[in-house]
């Protein structure tokens, strides 16, 4: 009996120290696991945050590139027929947004989805306008045409997407 109660007196200490040492251990790796993780998404948003910035400029420069004014002022030649430059404008768009297709990486999928709702309505309107007029009536008249729904549709899908875009990108700081 002597015995048992000796192991017992001798081994309960070493139990208690050990199962102390054991939870401090866990306990120390477990914070030291969060700090490293905090660590390695603060360095992770540190790099990302100006690429993500850089693809919300771009895609904004893209929204106002669209714009039928800036693309009339970009495209119209003189001498061009309606036709021409309906052809010119709607390639231009084309042309402008596949070379901004990487972006949408960095953006949301909500912001991805209206520009290109905004750039489908672009060019929806440039080919409703060309539509009116013969397809040998002089770009000006076109671009009049253009002109003149850009001034009327201040709620457009464009303004839209481009509103929104800004709204996202500010939230990044």
């Amino acid at each position: 009996m002597d015995i048992i109660r000796d192991i017992l007196l001798i081994m309960l200490p070493a139990l208690l120290t050990g199962s102390a040492v054991y939870l401090l251990i866990r306990h120390n790796y477990k914070v030291e696991n969060e700090r490293l993780d905090r660590e390695y998404r603060m360095e992770r948003l540190r790099l990302a945050n100006p690429v993500r910035m850089q693809a919300y400029e771009r895609m904004v420069m893209l929204l106002e590139r669209m714009m039928p004014s800036q693309l009339i002022i970009r495209n119209v030649v003189p001498g061009s027929t309606a036709s021409d430059l309906q052809h010119s404008l709607v390639n231009n768009i084309r042309l402008e947004f596949d070379h901004n297709l990487s972006q949408q990486l960095y953006i949301s999928s909500h912001a991805w989805d209206l520009i290109k709702n905004a750039r489908e309505s672009v060019i929806a309107e440039i080919n409703s306008a060309a539509a009116r007029l013969d397809p040998i009536a002089p770009a000006a008249q076109l671009a009049q045409l253009l002109f003149q729904g850009e001034m009327e549709n201040n709620n457009s899908t464009l303004y839209k997407a481009l509103e929104f875009l800004k709204n996202e990108a500010r939230q990044l700081f």
